[in-house]
């Protein structure tokens, strides 16, 4: 793993990218957790108009993520576009500070939010040319890395945050979320080579519809359909341990913690496995551990039970977010923004419905009762990869420019 790594960091420009990523996780943290108060208390939203106004700004990234990564390929400078997204994010942030009218907040940060939605797609194809200059097939374990990296940022964000909300209150998060975007636009300013010899020519870019290439589309409803059950459960874990199995808020904590600080390292191994089996045998793998995770749950009737089991959960997250973006790369090779594009756009769909969906249900079935749908959306994610597996991949039809 030394040598792996070592030779990993020894990549042009993938160092930087390793860093950005890290203060990018650690940007989006510093104030999500506490964003939730920010709009009851201080802005005097109810809670439900809140989960609206963050399906809004999930969804307002879609298209424009899409448009970018599609001609992000033909040619577009990847550096510009991850500095200009990057800025538009600390632009969006602006926004806290600065507007206290809710629907004007709404407004702007949907605008904004969409414009800055490209950078994380486009810092993971950055990281694939990278590799792909370097003549090294690494892919999935490089993709493993940056992964890592942002979880890591993402559990170090609330620390900082918790210290800036006590020391300056909700401007200090905010400012501290700009600073830090802030100061990810001037690493790569500096520092970051242009890919402009990294490039493909257009005449080798290839594009489709994806609703009639089952080769894509198969992996990408797999992807969201991980994503819900991910979501769907992550709403309603900690009402189930405080509800059903009688735990307390430091129950909820401690398996928070538990998985999240396990997925670092699985994400890492799961890189160095990816040398031995393909991504859509790690995938299979990954998917029935999640299908054993959810079981587990649905017949738990003790803490330690769930406890033990965030060795499956945290297994299961780490191959959906860590090698399923490698899955999708490599089924499109000479697609690397739209490749990352389509991985992203998962995740915010079924970030999305697993939200909406999870409420929902919880209300009508139950909070334990949750977890069967999470069951069947991994079992059919399961049958999916089998069977993704009997297709050849078709060249798809050249992109006009």
């Amino acid at each position: 793993m030394f040598k792996r790594l070592t030779a990993l960091f020894s990549i042009p420009s993938y160092t930087l990218l390793f860093l950005c990523m890290l203060l990018q996780g650690m940007a989006i943290s510093l104030s999500a957790p506490f964003l939730s108060i920010y709009f009851t208390e201080q802005l005097g939203v109810s809670v439900g108009m809140f989960g609206v106004f963050l399906a809004v700004t999930l969804i307002s990234g879609i298209w424009i993520s899409t448009l970018i990564g599609r001609r992000s390929d033909l040619g577009l400078n990847r550096k510009i576009i991850y500095l200009v997204a990057t800025l538009f994010n600390a632009l969006a942030f602006c926004g806290y500070l600065l507007i206290k009218d809710f629907t004007f907040l709404f407004i702007y940060m949907t605008v904004f939010t969409a414009l800055g939605a490209p950078g994380m797609p486009q810092l993971f194809a950055l990281s694939r040319e990278a590799v792909n200059k370097s003549n090294s097939t690494d892919h999935a374990f490089a993709n493993s890395t940056l992964r890592a990296a942002f979880s890591l940022g993402f559990i170090t964000g609330p620390l900082i945050g918790t210290l800036l909300i006590s020391a300056v209150g909700f401007k200090g998060i905010f400012s501290g979320t700009i600073g830090v975007f802030l100061l990810v636009a001037l690493l790569v300013f500096l520092f970051l080579k242009s890919n402009a010899e990294l490039k493909i020519s257009n005449t080798e870019v290839k594009s489709f519809r994806l609703g009639q290439n089952i080769n894509i589309l198969i992996p990408f409803l797999v992807l969201i359909f991980m994503y819900i059950a991910h979501w769907t459960s992550t709403l309603n874990t900690a009402l189930f341990i405080t509800n059903n199995l009688g735990g307390t808020t430091s129950d909820v904590g401690l398996i928070s913690s538990i998985c999240a600080a396990l997925e670092i390292p699985f994400m890492l191994m799961l890189g160095l496995l990816s040398a031995k089996y393909s991504n859509r045998v790690l995938m299979i793998c990954g998917a029935v551990l999640g299908g054993a995770y959810y079981l587990v749950v649905l017949m738990s009737g003790e803490m330690w039970q769930l406890l033990a089991a965030q060795v499956l959960l945290a297994v299961f997250v780490a191959v959906f977010s860590a090698i399923g973006i490698s899955y999708i790369q490599d089924l499109l090779p000479d697609m690397p923004g739209y490749a990352s594009t389509l991985y992203s756009n998962s995740s915010t769909i079924g970030r999305l419905v697993g939200s909406l969906v999870g409420g929902g249900l919880a209300t009508v079935v139950g909070y334990r009762y949750t977890f069967v749908l999470c069951f069947i959306l991994i079992i059919i994610s399961i049958i999916l990869l089998v069977v993704s597996g009997r297709h050849t991949i078709n060249q798809p039809r050249k992109l006009a420019v």
